[in-house]
This record gives structure tokens, sequence and C-alpha cells, in this order.
């Protein structure tokens, strides 16, 4: 951009909203922190389940600021204490019945939504047919207005709070928070200026693996309100395509994905800290390059020789993942050991050692815990081949996961199941083999093509294709999103902030 473009008074100003408490979700903060650090004023928006009454104090990602809410009606701000510091008097009454009455109707509607069945998934009793004949009453044809209402009374919690920051843009991530960044915006313009929407589709929504009557709300809010946003990004340019033919959109979404960063800002020599050993996948998706000599070796937590083969899977374990085909597919690759990289063992991690031992390959399954997130490619770099067997879903069709990512920048070639979106990656970058999910026997035979070859595989991760798939290559995509609705730029911050949440802003 030149420099006429670039904005002479204030900053231009981004509220992000994101119906979680933001902690574990790492595509939210980098977009924070790159957006701040390009020079946008950045207010976060989170939502913590058991916050009540006013917002948090702010917290910051660098010099993005971070603010979260409750749950709460537009009722219970008159239960807050007065300006003058006294507490409210009886004229406030009338509005506490009225909280109380929603928030009788709120817990009335949970109640339901536990109580009824799903049509198709009783036992055929007299009770059971009843229940799903209120589901078919209640949900109908999914109206999030009915069956979603806590997300009006999220809007509710955040609306001043937004009206406040008067943003230039509306960053909506996920598929809970569309409807709220563009109710807002038309309140807004009616005070003036209309802020842009940009909505950030995280996931295909009607693929997400859910509750039949949260799938319908949530599908029926994102219909309602993605022609309504200004832009559209999301995650993968399968998802892209879809998502422009699912809602006839007038352009393809822009493509950012959720790639780990290259560098962790002002962290690059700091082993461990606050996240080391975190068992959570989203907060994992963090990893990054950092200095060789600080990481630990997956390797040497399996206790395995240099010349040993090793396959290995990272992140949440759950049936949908595959992994037990990998399990499945061993005793069809003597000698090759493979580790799988989770949080705490659950049921089906025991499930997963009970298969190994009754194949007779028990000694070459290995569990082991994570590191901490901006190590995680260096954890990984020891093995052979990452693999990813995820099955069949809508939603993993469209997916290019992190974990996609993070094998990439540890420079592991990739065995990755026929699932559309990262089999035709892989295919054009050439950098690993696809087989057919849940077949162990053609798993097991492209992972011993990949062993036989694996120079060349490895050696498709060319420095260009791997900056262009960090989070610093994605920011670069993302701040040309918000200069082209905004029609300008500002001028990025100086200096260098650490990535991570503080309690005050760092300088």
């Amino acid at each position: 951009m030149t420099n006429d473009r670039r904005l002479s008074a204030r900053r231009p100003r981004v509220a992000m909203l994101v119906a979680n408490d933001v902690r574990l979700d790492s595509r939210v903060q980098k977009a924070a922190y790159s957006a701040a650090e390009a020079g946008y004023d950045v207010l976060l928006l989170g939502y913590e389940p058991n916050r009540k009454g006013r917002p948090s104090d702010p917290a910051y990602i660098g010099a993005a600021q971070v603010v979260r809410t409750g749950l709460h009606n537009k009722w219970q701000i008159a239960q807050w204490p007065l300006k003058d510091g006294g507490a409210p008097g009886l004229r406030l009454m009338p509005f506490r019945a009225l909280s109380f009455a929603s928030s009788l109707d709120y817990k009335a509607r949970r109640r339901i939504v536990q109580r009824i069945k799903e049509p198709g998934t009783g036992d055929g009793s007299v009770k059971h047919r009843a229940k799903e004949a209120l589901w078919k009453v209640y949900f109908r044809d999914g109206d999030w207005r009915r069956t979603a209402r806590h997300l009006l009374w999220l809007e509710s919690s955040w609306s001043a709070l937004i009206e406040e920051f008067e943003p230039d843009l509306i960053h909506a991530h996920d598929m809970h928070t569309p409807g709220i960044a563009v109710r807002v915006a038309d309140r807004l313009a009616h005070k003036g200026k209309r802020p842009k929407v940009l909505y950030d589709a995280h996931e295909f929504v009607a693929g997400v693996s859910m509750p039949e009557q949260r799938r319908l709300a949530y599908v029926g809010l994102e219909g309602e309100y993605v022609r309504k946003a200004d832009a559209v990004i999301t995650v993968s340019p399968l998802l892209a395509q879809w998502l422009q033919e699912r809602y006839h959109l007038t352009e393809t979404p822009g493509v950012v994905a959720n790639a780990p960063m290259l560098h962790l800002p002002g962290e690059e020599h700091e082993p461990g800290g606050p996240d080391a050993g975190t068992d959570s996948e989203a907060d994992a998706d963090r990893g990054a390059h950092a200095d060789q000599s600080e990481a630990p070796s997956l390797r040497k937590a399996c206790g395995l020789a240099d010349d040993v083969p090793l396959l290995v899977y990272s992140g949440a374990v759950s049936p949908m993942r595959g992994i037990a085909t990998m399990v499945a597919g061993l005793p069809e690759l003597p000698d090759v050991h493979m580790a799988v990289v989770r949080g705490a063992d659950t049921e089906f991690t025991r499930a997963l050692e009970k298969q190994a031992e009754e194949l007779g390959v028990a000694d070459r399954l290995h569990m082991v815990g994570y590191v901490a997130p901006h190590l995680v490619p260096q954890y990984l770099a020891s093995a052979d081949i990452g693999v990813i067997p995820i099955l069949h879903t809508p939603n993993h069709e469209v997916a290019l996961i992190t974990k996609y990512y993070e094998y990439m920048h540890a420079k592991l070639p990739i065995v990755v199941s026929d699932v559309q979106a990262m089999a035709d990656f892989t295919r054009e970058l050439g950098n690993g083999e696809v087989f057919t999910a849940e077949d162990a026997h053609e798993y097991a035979q492209a992972v011993a093509k990949v062993l036989a070859d694996r120079a060349a595989y490895a050696s498709r991760y060319t420095d260009d294709l791997l900056a262009a798939n960090s989070w610093e290559g994605q920011a670069e995509v993302l701040g040309g999103v918000y200069a082209r609705l905004l029609g300008q730029e500002p001028e990025p911050r100086t200096g260098v902030r650490a990535f991570g949440e503080t309690s005050e802003p760092t300088a």
C-alpha cells in the first residue's frame, strides 16, 4: 500500500468476537496479535461461561486488548452497583423481575433441549415417542432465535462494549458470531458510520459433529448472515468453494490457514513456559520454530535409536481420528514403530493399547505427552513420517488441519487418508502419499512407499513453501483483507511484543 492511503488520525479499530474464552483458540489469538502488530487497535471479546455481571478486567495478547464477559441478558445491567457506589434501589425491582423471569425462561429451554429426543433415536416406547414428537414441535426448522437464544444474550453482553469502542471493522470468528457482528454494525450505522463485517468461517457448519438441534440452529444462523457480511474468509480452499456454492456468494471467500508461527515473538529462547505440557490440541496448534537445542526429542521420549523407523500421530484422540487404522497396519510394517502424542489417557487410548496387544505389536506403540506449543514442530522432527488417518466426515473433507502444517514445519513426509482437501494438497505438493480411510493394508503400503524414499518427499519443503504456509505468511493475507475492506492501512507498531496473554500491556 502507498503512504497516501495510510490513516493519519487514530489507528483503525478492529473488534474481534469469539464465543469461547480465547485461551485455547490459537487462530483467534494469532489473528488478534498480528492485527495489533500491523497497527490496528484491537479489542478481542470472548465468553466465559461462569462470569456474571461486569466484564473482566482487560488482558493483553501483545498490543491487543482481551475482555471476557458472561452470558447475561440485557436486564442484568440494572443489577450492577450505581455509579456513585450505592446499591440498586427499589426503582430497579421491575428490572430484577424481568431478569429473573428471563433466567427461568433460559433454564426451561435448556431443560427441553436436554429431555427431548431427535427423531429416530428413541427406543420406540411411548415416552420416547413423546420426546421425539416434542423435538419436531420445538425445533422444527432449527430457528436459532428460539433454540439458541443464548446468542442474543451474548450480544447484549457485548453490544455496549463494541459500540463504545467504535470499531471500523468487526471480525466475527466462527459460527456463533456473524449475526451479532451484523446486527451491531447495523445499529452503529444509525449513529453515523457502519463498520465493515468480516465473517471468519472456521468450519463447515453443516458437517460439524454436534447434536442435531444445535447443528440446525447454527446452519440457519450462518445462512441468514453470511451474505450480509462485507467479506468472508475461511481455513481451506475447498471450504471456500463449498461456502460460495452453498450460499451463492458473489465472490469466493479468502483463505487464511491456521498455520504455526515460524517464530514465537519474544519467546524463542524460553523453553517450557506456562503452556508446557498442555493437553489441548487447540493450544498445541500454536507450535512454532524455536532454537533446536531447547526442543525435546520425540524419538528419545519413545526410547528409540536413530535408525528405527518412527511414525507419529499428534493431537486429539478419538475414534473418528482413525488412529486405530495405524495400529492395524503395524503387523504389515515390521520393525516400524508409531507414537501417539496425546494428553491424558482415556478409554480410547486404552482401547488402542489393547488393540496393539491383540495384534502382537504392543512393543511398537508409544503413548507420549505434549510439549510446549512453540516446540511442537521440533519435537516431531525426529520422526520419519507424520500421519493423518482421519475418517470421512463432511467437516474432515474440507479441513486443512493445523497438524498438517506442524508436520510440514517439522519437515516430515505426510501419509494422509483420502479426505478431499488434505489428499488434494498432498498430491499437489508431492510431500507424501494418500490411502483410503480405514484401509489398514493400503495405509501400510503408503507408509512403506514413503519410507523407501523419504528424502525425496521431504525435499518438497523449500524455504519459500514453509514461509507461505506459516502464520506469518497467512497474517499478510489477513492484513490484505482488512486493508481492502477499509481502503487504507495503518503504520505497523514498532518494536516486538511477546506472543502470549498478559495482565498488563507490553511496550
